[in-house]
């Protein structure tokens, strides 16, 4: 009843709720009444004025009503109601009070809004009602619905009670037999328990005497899994006292196990074991810890890093520093002695290859085999992805830590102390410790190229300036004559590794050597078989294609073995991508000589002249080279420093046999020329402590002896030498552009380019001899005696040029003789002859005061004498030095304007001096005051407005005032 009662409310809420919705479907109804406002602001004295109006006004307005009520439809009034009425934020009473004391008190207003108000509201409330009498149908049907529900409620109340009487019958009717059953079969049960749990506890007892049997025999994932299910089996039991005691027991022996298990996984990291470290695996995967086992052997990998590294460098430490354990590793590392520095570096590198091996092969176990199974991975995250990407993760870590310790070995060893070859021998031994890097994870060890570029360059600087000063105690005893059986530079020792390579990148400037020197390289050496260096005392390898850790375990390690010789001839170039087209392997000892027996036999008729400085030069230079193989990073330096060498003996040269001219040679000097000298004395002399040298008894002896024209001999030695190394040195070219980075070749280029830098050296050194052979002083008093006046072309040549032409005589006599001893290069000796002959005519013709048409003739006919003289002698032609002679004789047939337009060419050239153009000018306007002053300051002024330059490598020696300019 309560129920139908609580249904008859619903209904009538809902009743409500519909009559609601369904007025405020069809009709808006407005909110009316007054507020307080009203009140508020009607005074008293509006009310006691409009009392007397009242009534007739309501009267008037009653009626207006009803007449406006006759005039207007229900659905008009409904439509004036204005929409404030319908907003429920509104405020009606408010805004109607707004409305009508808007333009003050107007009772009349007042009372017909009221009866306006009235009028709708009675409207209003008349379709409210046609609304509800519409809707009464439906309230019908509602009401009908809610008796049917009544019904249904009191049936099922029925039903109810009488499946409750039903059930309190059975309850009283449940008969002892049935519950005696029940009681039997529950203590039947009760008993098969018990009788399983004793089975179970004697099990138990059982397994703890074959876990430790399977402890014994190291069976641990057999061990654990026995364990396992022993303490799942346990667990059910806890209840009894022998039960608890043995689960205890269990778990202390789970414990001594997974120390055990970590014991060996320890063990794992200097000495792996494929076969113990599978059963490691499936041990922790029987405990559930195989990533806590990861994340152990990580750390494992970590420690043995940092704690084995102490105790190697420890080892080789000084005595004094056992006594001292709290030394930091830095600190042990700057106490080893320089001869234990790379037997330390070894033995960290072979430590290190054993750790790196045995984690590399920890990496492939995992990739070769899975410990879970894709149905064991279904539930969550795979493990064998979380251990893939531990694994991956670790191999940066521990290679880092490893680079850390490496590159703090080489910062706080003292390196630059090392010789050359041990050096070398460091660099060998890092670069394979970073191509190990390489193929360990990928990395490129950028850490360690920067430490030890830092400590090549440094070691680099002080070797560069020591060759230096090798090759200054070399000049300093430098007899200056020729070697014997020198024809190639790969006799050299110091280029015996990279003599194949040589080959194989023989340059088109070299094999344009070989064919016009006849260069000892041949052709068919190119296509040799390539091969990798490996540790089988340096012949080729089935194995060398392959990485180290295929070519190696941790029981042996790219360290071990012939490391002074092999890697010193380990072709290791870094940054290189074509490696083996820089390396071949080198013959056994027998092939070497056969080899080198048939390259002298070939070459046994194309000697190189060199001499001892020059000699040690190239050998410098191989030396460079191996350390620009090895160090690439650094191959600029190493080259610029190589043309340094180059430019340094050049330099030397020029200091000890090109600064003893009788004469100026300033317009010997080519632009190039001048920039490598100086280059030599801005980059090169500031660093060394041993220049200048003291050549003294050269200069006073063989400089300074006429038989052998003034040291001839040794001068040509020096500059052929020159000539031979430069020659040699192109041989390297396109080696050295394969080592240098592409930003850096143009230099090189640009340098090789100067093929004539030799050449222009030779010109001022032959000069020296040249002009002291000639006597020039002579051969101008004589040239001044001459008389040039003369009226008549006479055909007899004057008597200086025989004295010229004997010393020309006489000077090739000198070198028929010096030939014996060396090779003349006669082009470049007779080339210099001709320059000071030729210069010396000009200077003679310039001292000319007057001379005349048979003059001119006259000096023609001298000069046609000593040329024809000069180039049957010498077989040679000079048609330079013969133009240079010829054009300032014919200088005296020009006309007045053609003269005028060659002086004004002349004055900006350096090809005649201006006290010779000078003299020219007074001797062919002797008669023409006007134009010798108008052309003498024209001269002039050129004169003043150029400066002179001297430079310290130019020689400013003087045979007298009349010499000051003979060249």
């Amino acid at each position: 009843m309560q129920n139908s009662k609580a249904k008859m409310d619903e209904f009538k809420t809902r009743f409500m709720d519909l009559l609601h919705k369904q007025t405020n479907r069809q009709m808006k109804i407005p909110a009316m009444g007054f507020s307080d406002y009203f009140i508020q602001t009607v005074t008293t004295d509006a009310l006691s004025t409009t009392t007397k109006t009242t009534g007739a006004a309501a009267a008037e307005n009653s009626e207006e009503e009803v007449t406006d009520g006759v005039q207007k439809s229900d659905q008009e009034i409904l439509e004036s109601i204005e929409e404030c009425y319908y907003s429920a934020d509104s405020n009606p009473e408010l805004y109607e009070l707004k409305k009508v004391l808007a333009a003050g008190i107007d009772n009349q207003l007042i009372e017909s809004t009221i009866a306006q108000l009235r009028t709708q509201q009675k409207v209003l409330t008349k379709q409210v009602l046609q609304n509800i009498l519409e809707q009464r149908n439906a309230c019908s049907s509602e009401f009908q619905a809610i008796n049917e529900t009544q019904k249904k409620l009191e049936e099922s109340l029925w039903t109810c009670q009488k499946a409750r009487s039903y059930l309190n019958y059975a309850r009283t009717n449940l008969t002892t037999t049935s519950l005696e059953i029940l009681a039997s079969y529950r203590k039947r049960e009760v008993l098969k328990e018990v009788l399983d749990t004793l089975m179970a506890i004697k099990k138990l007892r059982t397994t703890d005497e074959e876990l430790q049997k399977l402890l014994a025999d190291h069976n641990y994932s057999a061990a654990i899994e026995l364990l396992l299910q022993c303490q799942s089996s346990a667990a059910g039991f806890m209840q009894y006292n022998c039960v608890q005691s043995l689960h205890k027991k269990l778990q202390e022996t789970m414990l001594l196990m997974e120390y055990q298990l970590d014991t060996v996984l320890n063990e794992m990291v200097l000495n792996f074991d494929i076969r113990k470290y599978a059963k490691l695996q499936e041990a922790y995967k029987l405990a559930n810890k195989s990533l806590i086992a990861m994340d152990q052997l990580h750390i494992n990998y970590i420690s043995a890093v940092h704690s084995t590294v102490n105790a190697v460098v420890r080892g080789y430490s000084e005595p004094n520093a056992e006594e001292q354990p709290k030394l930091l590793y830095e600190q042990l590392c700057e106490q080893l002695s320089a001869d234990k520095i790379i037997p330390c570096l070894i033995s960290l590198c072979k430590t290190f290859w054993t750790i790196l091996a045995s984690y590399y092969q920890v990496v492939m176990w995992h990739n070769n085999y899975k410990l879970y199974t894709q149905q064991e991975e279904s539930d969550g995250e795979s493990p064998d992805l979380y251990i893939q990407q531990k694994l991956k993760k670790g191999q940066s870590r521990i290679w880092n830590d490893i680079l850390n310790k490496v590159c703090l070995f080489l910062q706080s060893a003292k390196l630059t102390t090392l010789k050359y070859d041990q050096f070398i021998q460091v660099l060998s031994i890092v670069q394979r410790l970073k191509k190990v890097g390489v193929e360990f994870c990928s990395e490129q060890s950028e850490k360690l190229i920067a430490t030890m570029q830092q400590q090549s360059e440094e070691f680099f600087r002080r070797y560069h300036i020591c060759c230096v000063e090798e090759i200054c105690l070399f000049l300093d005893n430098e007899s200056w004559t020729p070697l014997d059986s020198f024809s190639h530079i790969l006799q050299l020792p110091e280029f015996r590794s990279v003599r194949h390579t040589l080959r194989r990148h023989k340059s088109p400037t070299t094999a344009l050597l070989a064919s016009s020197n006849n260069s000892p390289i041949s052709n068919n050496n190119c296509d040799e078989l390539v091969s990798v260096h490996s540790q089988d005392g340096g012949g080729s390898s089935i194995y060398g294609s392959y990485g180290y850790f295929l070519r190696f375990s941790e029981k042996s390690s790219p360290f071990d073995g012939g490391l002074d010789a092999a890697m010193l001839e380990e072709d290791i170039l870094s940054g290189i991508v074509d490696e083996a087209s820089c390396y071949f392997s080198e013959e056994s000892d027998d092939e070497q000589k056969s080899l080198q027996s048939k390259e002298f036999a070939e070459d046994a008729n194309n000697q190189l002249l060199v001499n001892n400085t020059a000699l040690n030069v190239l050998r410098c230079i191989g030396r460079y080279l191996q350390m620009c193989k090895l160090l690439h990073c650094i191959s600029p330096k190493i080259v610029a420093s190589m043309l340094e060498l180059l430019d340094f003996y050049a330099y030397a040269v020029h200091e000890i046999f090109g600064k003893d001219a009788l004469v100026a040679t300033d317009n010997l000097y080519t632009p190039r020329l001048e920039q490598r000298l100086r280059a030599v004395e801005t980059n090169v002399l500031t660093q060394i402590k041993v220049w200048p040298l003291n050549f003294s008894s050269l200069i006073n002896n063989e400089l300074a002896n006429p038989d052998t024209l003034y040291g001839l001999p040794q001068r040509i030695v020096a500059i052929e030498a020159g000539r031979s190394m430069f020659q040699q040195f192109h041989v390297l070219q396109h080696y050295l552009n394969h080592l240098l980075p592409a930003g850096d070749r143009p230099a090189l280029i640009n340098y090789l380019e100067y093929s004539e830098f030799i050449a222009d050296l030779a010109k001022p050194v032959y000069t020296c001899v040249a002009s002291r052979v000639i006597d020039l002083s002579a051969i101008l008093a004589q040239m001044a005696k001459v008389k040039w006046d003369v009226n008549h072309v006479t055909h007899q040549h004057s008597s200086y040029s025989d004295v010229l032409n004997r010393n020309i005589q006489s000077f090739a006599m000198c070198l028929e003789e010096i030939s014996k001893e060396v090779s003349i290069p006669s082009k470049h000796v007779w080339n210099a002859m001709a320059h000071v002959a030729t210069h010396l005519l000009v200077e003679g013709f310039s001292n000319v005061k007057k001379c005349s048409a048979g003059g001119r003739a006259l000096m023609q006919l001298d000069f046609a004498n000593f040329m024809s003289f000069l180039e049957l002698i010498s077989n040679q032609k000079y048609p330079e030095h013969r133009a240079y002679v010829d054009v300032f004789i014919k200088s005296y047939y020009f006309s007045p304007e053609q003269f005028e337009q060659w002086i004004e060419q002349q004055r900006l050239g350096d090809e005649y001096s201006a006290k010779q153009l000078t003299n020219l000018i007074q001797c062919v306007c002797v008669s023409d005051k006007r134009t010798r002053q108008r052309l003498l300051q024209l001269l002039e002024g050129v004169a003043t407005s150029v400066t002179p330059t001297t430079t310290p490598h130019k020689n400013n020696y003087n045979a007298g005032s009349n010499l000051s300019n003979v060249i």
